[in-house]
């Protein structure tokens, strides 16, 4: 589903409440319901996320990303603990457990793109969402989701791609979510503008940022205690769910994924390159439900292409779907 929105986070919040009601509550059952099966008290779970110091940090540094939720809260009528559970996913995972997530940037002399599978759990599936906004600066997202969350990977219309990979790091529930931080960052105008950003915040989980114009590549490994560099490589950078800057042992898929990815290094040239890249179930690159989790799966796939600042939004790399582009909304 393909929702679209523009003007203040308000305005925003209010065109989203409208379009997603049905499919905000559904999201809020599922969520619950998944919680529910792992022996957590869901509506407890959801209650304290509501009341983590991170939401006043996100008002600090993202006021407009907060009142998009507000209103789009009080438009779909659900209470705001519903949005505070459904938001803070990778903060939810940071209490009950659970990662997934492959990233891919090509920076070749003719060619520079960035993209990535989002391994969820299987409550989401059918819950596919396109967020295509445009903010009181003009500036367009387009952000793959699910109802109730900010972004969970996108690109600009000015050609910042910023995709994620969860990392099992120093948590403090005080700083800053991170989808508001994803949308933080898609909402800057260059890639350096939204490193930045990154930097300059506190983080309440450990996440893996890749963030790539026509210009720049950066990727940093962000937590509560601080925000280090990775070191890229020249034409091909990947990264999944094992954090290379501290000492850290990831999960077997995870090492399957980047190995799949390094393997084929010669043979990503394109942003093409990178969609067939996140498509293939063979090499272990795209997460099959069931696979190395009973409950996780390729989500969504997004790739963009820099370059010509053009974005491709897949709606289900495990079910062998296709990207579709997805044109930035001009008014």
């Amino acid at each position: 589903m393909i929702v679209t929105a523009s003007g203040t986070g308000a305005e925003r919040g209010a065109q989203i409440g409208g379009q997603l009601q049905p499919q905000l509550h559904l999201a809020w059952d599922r969520w619950v319901g998944h919680f529910t099966a792992r022996g957590h008290d869901a509506h407890d779970l959801a209650q304290r996320l509501t009341d983590v110091g991170g939401w006043d940090t996100a008002e600090k540094y993202c006021p407009d990303l907060v009142a998009e939720l507000e209103v789009m809260a009080e438009v779909a009528d659900m209470p705001w603990y519903q949005v505070a559970g459904l938001m803070m996913l990778d903060e939810s995972w940071a209490i009950t457990g659970g990662i997934g997530c492959t990233a891919i940037a090509i920076t070749r002399p003719d060619a520079r793109a960035a993209g990535q599978n989002m391994d969820l759990p299987g409550w989401t599936k059918g819950l596919q969402t396109v967020l295509n906004v445009r903010d009181e600066n003009g500036l367009g997202v387009v952000a793959a989701t699910y109802p109730g969350s900010l972004a969970t990977m996108g690109m600009n219309s000015n050609g910042v791609v910023v995709v994620v990979n969860a990392l099992d790091l120093v948590t403090n529930l005080t700083g800053m979510p991170v989808a508001f931080v994803t949308r933080g960052a898609l909402h800057q105008p260059t890639a350096q503008d939204a490193i930045d950003f990154i930097r300059e915040i506190p983080h309440a989980v450990g996440q893996n940022y890749t963030v790539l114009d026509a210009k720049d590549l950066f990727m940093v490994e962000a937590d509560a205690s601080d925000v280090k560099d990775v070191p890229l490589h020249p034409t091909v950078s990947t990264h999944t769910n094992h954090a290379f800057t501290r000492e850290y042992t990831g999960s077997e898929g995870s090492y399957v994924r980047i190995q799949a990815v390094e393997k084929a290094r010669d043979e990503l040239h394109t942003a093409q390159d990178i969609q067939s890249a996140l498509l293939d179930q063979e090499s272990g690159v795209c997460f099959n439900l069931g696979r190395w989790s009973e409950d996780m799966y390729s989500f969504m796939g997004l790739v963009g292409d820099a370059m010509n600042k053009r974005v491709r939004v897949n709606s289900g790399p495990a079910d062998g779907r296709t990207y579709e582009e997805v044109p930035f909304i001009t008014i």
